[in-house]
């Protein structure tokens, strides 16, 4: 009998060790990311799904899920726990991030798929076996080259991935023209691959990817009113960004239109906009609040294509030029009641694709600066 009760205790204790080895060394730590991980309920609020993979010759894997205020902690907690090691498998890296993507339920009113790579060298573990290598490609040429194909001809839920690298090139990169056409080929489009001499600049496209991301989220539409009793060919001017002593002929951010009327509507017309994207070049309104005229400006952006801002807004202010051709604020023209905003949630997912080897040297740490700064940018446009 004690035989047989010691015989048991060795099976349980080699099964409880087999168990620990086998353990899937790139799910440790808090790599679920939610309940949505690669699978489960799809997810209900629109905003920005973010998922993170760092590289070595291991993967180190946050899962995709919605970044907001308190997730945002959980992204950055893991960025800093990220170490470097030897060895690059950036492809097997970029192979992951899209089956994730693609496995990731799809998000409400989603807009946009990204995928966002930062390398500083040449891959020199993807081809190592059919783990890292699962479509048995024959070269570093043919990896990159299929990634590529995934890239720009496999939609995720109908929308192109939209994929982006930057690429500080290491003191041990030897082979430039592989290095560049690692940027272009893990791209979308070659204007989405951007090489950098500097760890500033790294910075600066993560923040530029981020607002771009972030723009394409974000839809803000605006409603401005108009009295109805202008004379026909009456020049307007909304500027949004002097002040009420300030002359309109300096603004550097207005909408200007040539003021028209009809019998049962007003219409904006030969609008022009000055340091905002362009839009519709005529707008007729039918729609009459508190004796104004309602004039909808649809998708209103800055020059830089981002989202108007709140700040811009709130300083509104409505022009006319009088007969002797001098510009008049409109004192019954109030920002509080005479604009109106609406912003239009849609959804992003994207994934964050990390170098972590040693030939970063120190700057592994400013990596992970960037990086968090990445997130720290989605999130506050996602609040």
């Amino acid at each position: 009998m004690k035989r047989i009760i010691k015989v048991l205790a060795i099976m349980l204790t080699l099964t409880m060790a087999f168990t620990a080895c086998t353990k899937d060394p790139n799910n440790g730590g808090d790599n679920n990311g939610g309940s949505n991980g690669g699978g489960g309920s799809s997810p209900t609020t629109e905003g920005i799904y973010l998922g993170i993979i760092g590289f070595n010759k291991t993967l180190y894997t946050k899962e995709i899920k919605l970044l907001d205020a308190s997730s945002e902690a959980e992204f950055t907690r893991f960025i800093e726990s990220l170490r470097a090691d030897n060895l690059t498998g950036l492809y097997y890296a970029d192979y992951q991030g899209l089956l994730k993507l693609n496995a990731y339920p799809q998000p409400p009113k989603l807009k946009n798929v990204a995928l966002v790579t930062f390398t500083d060298g040449l891959d020199n573990y993807s081809l190592s076996d059919s783990e890292t290598n699962p479509e048995n490609y024959g070269s570093k040429l043919a990896y990159r080259t299929g990634l590529h194909h995934k890239i720009v001809s496999e939609p995720i839920y109908g929308k192109r991935v939209a994929a982006y690298t930057i690429g500080l090139k290491g003191d041990d990169v030897n082979d430039e023209a592989e290095f560049q056409d690692n940027l272009d080929k893990l791209a979308s489009i070659n204007s989405n691959a951007f090489q950098v001499s500097n760890m500033n600049e790294v910075k600066q496209r993560f923040k530029q990817i981020a607002d771009s991301l972030y723009s394409t989220t974000t839809t803000v539409n605006v409603k401005l009113d108009v009295p109805p009793g202008y004379d026909e060919g009456t020049q307007i001017r909304f500027t949004f960004d002097i002040t009420a002593s300030g002359n309109p002929e300096q603004s550097a951010r207005y909408i200007s239109a040539i003021y028209k009327r009809t019998s049962n509507s007003r219409v904006l017309d030969r609008i022009t906009y000055g340091g905002l994207a362009q839009g519709l070049t005529s707008i007729e309104s039918f729609d009459k609040q508190n004796g104004f005229y309602r004039f909808p400006f649809e998708d209103l952006k800055d020059q830089h294509n981002n989202p108007i801002s709140q700040a811009s807004l709130d300083r509104v202010l409505l022009w006319r030029k009088s007969s002797n051709g001098v510009w008049e604020k409109e004192t019954e023209f109030i920002p509080a009641n005479s604009v109106v905003t609406e912003e239009n949630r849609n959804s992003a997912l994207i994934m964050l694709v990390l170098d972590c080897t040693t030939s970063l040297g120190d700057d592994f740490r400013e990596m992970q600066t960037a990086a968090k700064e990445f997130i720290h940018t989605l999130a506050s446009s996602n609040h």
